[in-house]
């Protein structure tokens, strides 16, 4: 395998020597490299082929924006899940979970602690997924010198859920799929918007919108808002976002008979909020 673009210092674009592109995930396997370094197999931890052009488009965009430290992190609790539980992973998980992990420390530098995420059933009923999410805050805190909230556990548990290939969760993925269309197609003639479906931001969004549906399908929403001032603080910067949410809570009534709770609205606004900027 030899370089042909440095794209972090955890990640580089290499071509084999059949010719077939890869990006190759390792620590520090970009630092000081240059175009037409060979690499040994030892430098090299995780091999994506570039046979699906989708992640790999989407990870040399979050490269390009991400701090490698998220992709190193990311890999250790993939490593992690892999070597406790024996999880058969989807590669998407590289891509999720390095940018949630990036995404949740911004939150906690910026001074916004949105508690309460996931529910007890969450540790409850997936115990595993749960363990590798507060292995993933416990090492956050560590290498970042940052206070996770310990609630951000069961947030990463979910992406674990969700790119387990033999996961339970993964026979209602229909049902998933055809709520994630819904709500994208509501967001989008609310605000009469195309989405820019090759930005990092458009990937971010439709992993939160489908963590979203995967919560109605299960019925395991977030619980209410505790924090009544951050709600209406909110509620007040996103006013046009929170009117496109209750349409959205029209369809989920239709669909589902669920009220959503004030905490599944508020993110909701938020990440309506991030898209919008993009468009």
């Amino acid at each position: 395998m030899r370089v042909i673009k440095v794209l972090n210092n955890s990640l580089v674009l290499a071509l084999d020597n059949a010719g077939q592109e890869s990006i190759l995930m390792g620590k520090g396997i970009g630092f000081h490299k240059s175009i037409g370094y060979e690499f040994q197999e030892s430098e090299i931890e995780k091999v994506f082929v570039l046979k699906d052009k989708e992640v790999s488009r989407n990870i040399i965009r979050l490269a390009a924006e991400t701090d490698s430290v998220f992709f190193e992190l990311a890999k250790a609790v993939i490593d992690y899940a892999i070597e406790q539980f024996d999880m058969k992973l989807m590669d998407h998980i590289y891509l999720s979970l390095t940018d949630h992990l990036s995404f949740a420390a911004r939150r906690v530098r910026e001074g916004i602690v949105l508690q309460n995420f996931y529910t007890l059933e969450m540790k409850k009923f997936n115990p595993q997924e749960f363990q590798v999410g507060e292995y993933a805050v416990n090492l956050m805190r560590e290498r970042l010198d940052l206070e996770i909230p310990a609630d951000e556990a069961g947030n990463i548990a979910f992406h674990f859920i969700n790119a387990q290939f033999n996961h339970p969760y993964n026979s209602q993925n229909l049902l998933i799929s055809r709520t994630l269309d819904a709500v994208l197609d509501i967001v989008k003639y609310a605000f009469g918007i195309t989405y820019n479906e090759d930005s990092t931001s458009y990937s971010r969004y439709v992993t939160h919108v489908r963590l979203f549906a995967q919560r109605l399908v299960s019925r395991n929403q977030l619980p209410d808002e505790k924090n009544d001032i951050l709600y209406e603080q909110i509620h007040s910067i996103c006013q046009k976002e929170f009117e496109c949410v209750e349409k959205i809570q029209i369809y989920v009534y239709e669909q589902f008979r669920q009220k959503l709770s004030s905490q599944e609205k508020m993110y909701l606004a938020l990440h309506i909020h991030r898209i919008l900027e993009d468009t």
